[in-house]
């Protein structure tokens, strides 16, 4: 049946160890038979929910067609060819209730699916792996505001995602989420300029680029007096005259981070499209905000002789990428259609979508193989069309990514404190 090759072809492409790793983390209970428990495996959960995130599609249609597609399997080929294909009868809240507690599980998948010696193996930019570091919020039918986060990490190469975390509407966007390796120039907008996430990537020995931000980011001169910005740019009166400063960072209990300050004189027009769009997001913007627009400040700690303040310049311009792809992940991918307001749900449902684009984007690879049928996203066999009819796969969907904590995880960097403000500092609150 080519549903069931299907099937097999998306648990051909998870990581090895899937249904280990679900017994690990106490999912699965190994229970006698004669216990006569309904679930046993996690492949007989993982299979209606990866339906209904794929599809989109509520709880009673997954466990409908979960159902019909048993009961198909049995009247054709048997009672035990039914349970050879781990098809069990679950009701809708028997189904949330899973949905409700592999958020984790499914986070740690997204994880081992990222190939760890792709990091290095991309064209460089000057020497450099550019990874792009940006967030997106999410939002549910009806909320007030935001009510989820996911923050991605992309090398600029080859447009492949380095990590992926999801948070609830208190996480923030920072690179200290993101392990950092040496030889990467890491690279965002003001959301990250501050001195925590330059001190992060400089330790890992790499190097920053980011957008200046007033306030968040201070600078010093190399005799530890403030740096001022404004007075240095307004240098720059022609639109395209650009220039660079030497300047410092000075994170708490850190040493002076060296850098440089990049800046160009934007044509009018341009700055005042920016103006524009400060005034519609804060109508109190401060005098200097609209002032700085004529610029675009950029610090980095990368040396001159490596990159110079024009590549540095049209190098931020090319992050733009970075954002197409988000829209692509929400408009294709489905990211921004949230279940519902419930969290650990909603956490559940971004791993969730991760690990289906994760499997997608493996289809056109010559690395993978599957059998010669058509390789469609409704993988459970039903003995006609459901409510909802299965789209046309999107196989060309950009996307590479690593989910790297689930609820139940510590919400610190990984890599061991070395008493740095860098390392005590929270960015963000996982899903609890």
């Amino acid at each position: 049946m080519a549903d069931e090759r299907d099937w097999e072809f998306v648990k051909a492409q998870l990581p090895s160890g899937w249904r280990e790793l679900a017994v690990e983390r106490g999912l699965i209970h190994p229970q006698p038979p004669q216990l006569h428990t309904k679930v046993t495996d996690i492949e007989q959960v993982l299979r209606p929910l990866l339906y209904r995130i794929g599809l989109e599609s509520s709880l009673q249609v997954a466990v409908s067609t979960a159902t019909a597609a048993r009961s198909q399997v049995a009247v054709g080929d048997g009672e035990d060819a039914a349970k050879s294909a781990k098809l069990v009868e679950l009701s809708a809240p028997a189904l949330h209730y899973w949905e409700r507690k592999l958020a984790g599980y499914l986070a740690e998948l997204v994880a081992r699916m990222l190939d760890p010696e792709g990091l290095r193996s991309a064209e460089r930019w000057h020497g450099y792996e550019v990874v792009v570091v940006d967030g997106t919020t999410e939002t549910c039918p009806g909320a007030d505001g935001t009510t989820a986060r996911v923050v991605y990490a992309m090398r600029l190469s080859d447009l492949t995602m380095l990590g992926c975390h999801a948070t609830d509407k208190h996480g923030t966007e920072s690179m200290r989420i993101f392990d950092v390796h040496p030889g990467q120039l890491w690279m965002g907008d003001r959301f990250y300029a501050n001195p925590y996430d330059v001190a992060w990537v400089v330790d890992a020995r790499a190097h920053v680029l980011v957008r200046y931000k007033f306030n968040a980011l201070p600078l010093y001169d190399a005799e530890g007096a403030s740096f001022d910005v404004m007075e240095h740019v307004r240098q720059l009166k022609k639109p395209g005259q650009m220039a660079e400063w030497p300047a410092c960072v000075h994170p708490k209990k850190h040493a002076p981070i060296r850098g440089r300050l990049c800046a160009v004189r934007l044509p009018e027009e341009e700055a005042e499209k920016v103006r524009h769009r400060l005034r519609e997001e804060d109508p109190k913007v401060s005098a200097q905000s609209l002032e700085a627009a004529a610029w675009l400040i950029l610090f980095t700690t990368a040396p001159a002789e490596r990159l110079t303040t024009a590549e540095v310049l049209a190098l931020y311009r090319v992050r733009w990428q970075m954002e197409l792809e988000i829209r692509r992940n929400k408009s294709i991918g489905g990211m921004d259609k949230l279940p519902n307001f419930r969290e650990d749900t909603i956490a559940t449902w971004l791993y969730g979508k991760l690990l289906i684009q994760q499997i997608a984007r493996r289809i056109p690879s010559p690395a993978v193989a599957f059998p010669p049928s058509a390789v469609r996203i409704a993988f459970l066999p039903a003995s006609g069309p459901g409510p909802r009819e299965a789209p046309r796969p999107h196989r060309a969907r950009r996307l590479r990514d690593v989910a790297r904590d689930g609820p139940r995880l510590p919400s610190h960097p990984r890599r061991p404190a070395s008493g740095t403000a860098a390392r005590s500092a929270q960015p963000r609150r996982p899903f609890p």
